[in-house]
């Protein structure tokens, strides 16, 4: 039987930052629209235990992509072939699964709960294999082609899980078709597009397998730690407090949420440039770059937060058929803690970009240990509000550290290199 195979559009800057926008922003906007749907269809308590399975399935998803995507877009001196990722993926994703079995069983997620959770912790690693090759398409300068996949996954998967909830009333029955769609896509337009660029086939070298881990291995750390403080309040909440509760922090945090997940689409179809003024040592290009990412990102956390003491609250009472007017203060700090994370996403990305992701656990292997036990003090002390109070610490303290780090690096393989260029 033939190969599908599709050719190559014309290559455009602009298409690459249009469909990235897309992408990421559907790929943000997923999680909102189903927990939106979730509300009105089943109610406030169903949308707490769907809110808190599908973060521990994202904390999952991890796992799966062992933040590899950023080794393989900045591997300018392609150390690593095509077959390596795909292999590697193909491990990472046979650990998310067996984990997150392990994950339900240690947490005591029972019935629904543990159905849901492992159900989309599948969808998740079907979005993983999507990821490695829309990497492909992203190394060899089609971002657009990446942009479109990453955006209809999330958009057929949310179509969906809507048809079959509104037909079933079944969380669980409406999950299965989230996974199915995304396998379709897969066969249908990402191994034809991304097969242009490389054999679709994994080659296990023990060798290059070793190096992949370990140069991914601290983003990897990076990024669960991140996912785990940002889900470390919510299981605190599934410890002390009710679903109703569970729901109301999963409306209020989304947007934070949202906020991280979107400034993707802005750093993201720089990191093939950065890498390339990095090694060409282009100092001044790079670091002018880099400023502007993180200016862009405080302009728009402080542009989100002015809109959401606006309309934030009244928009989110619409959207989740609920009342948190009582949580308006609290969700201004959980906006501004948006900020701060997306500013740590930045950063982390950025010492990878500079080969430094190494020197960034640090900063997580803190805000991890603070994490385990910070959400249940406040939660316990403060209740609802102590969940919030603990989210904005653990990023506060991880922006700070990996900013640090992040400065401190750079001015070092700078002034490392400008001397080596004397002698």
């Amino acid at each position: 039987m033939k190969k599908l195979h599709y050719e190559l559009p014309k290559q455009s800057v602009k298409k690459d930052y249009l469909f990235n926008i897309f992408g990421s922003t559907t790929n943000a906007a997923v999680s909102v629209i189903l927990l939106v749907v979730v509300s009105h269809t089943v109610g406030e308590a169903q949308a707490g235990i769907f809110s808190l399975c599908f973060t521990t399935a994202q904390m999952m998803y991890t796992l799966a992509t062992f933040e590899m995507r950023n080794i393989q877009v900045t591997d300018v001196k392609n150390e690593f072939s095509f077959s390596d990722f795909i292999a590697f993926r193909v491990l990472t994703i046979l650990l998310m699964l067996i984990s997150s079995v392990i994950f339900v069983f240690i947490n005591g997620f029972q019935g629904t709960k543990a159905t849901l959770t492992l159900l989309l912790c599948l969808y998740m690693a079907m979005l993983s294999i999507s990821d490695v090759l829309q990497g492909n398409m992203h190394r060899n300068n089609y971002l657009s082609l990446a942009g479109i996949s990453l955006g209809c996954t999330s958009l057929l998967a949310a179509v969906s899980f809507t048809i079959f909830l509104a037909t079933t009333q079944s969380l669980i029955c409406s999950v299965i078709p989230m996974a199915i769609v995304v396998a379709l896509w897969i066969m249908l337009y990402d191994i034809p597009f991304s097969g242009n660029f490389s054999e679709i086939r994994p080659c296990f070298r023990l060798i290059n397998l070793k190096r992949l881990f370990f140069e991914t291995l601290p983003l990897f750390i990076s990024v669960f730690i991140t996912q785990f403080a940002f889900n470390a309040p919510k299981y605190a909440i599934n410890d002390y407090l009710t679903e109703v509760d569970q729901s109301h922090y999963g409306f209020l945090v989304m947007p934070a949420f949202f906020i991280n997940l979107l400034s993707l689409f802005v750093f993201r179809p720089q990191l093939v440039s950065l890498s390339e003024k990095w090694a060409n040592k282009d100092y001044t290009g790079f670091g002018k770059t880099v400023k502007w990412l993180y200016i862009w990102i405080f302009i728009f956390a402080i542009v989100t937060m002015a809109v959401g003491f606006v309309i934030g609250v009244p928009v989110l009472n619409l959207l989740y058929n609920t009342s948190l007017n009582a949580y308006r203060n609290l969700f201004m700090i959980l906006l501004l803690s948006g900020g701060f994370g997306a500013g740590s996403t930045l950063s982390v990305t950025m010492l990878a970009v500079i080969r430094k992701q190494k020197n960034s656990v640090i900063a997580y292997v803190v805000t991890a240990v603070l994490a385990m036990f910070i959400p249940n003090i406040l939660v316990r002390r403060f209740g609802f509000a102590g969940a919030v109070y603990a989210y904005f610490v653990e990023m506060l303290l991880l922006f700070s550290l990996l900013f640090l780090i992040f400065i401190v690096c750079y001015r070092k393989g700078k002034l490392s290199s400008l001397r080596s260029k004397k002698q």
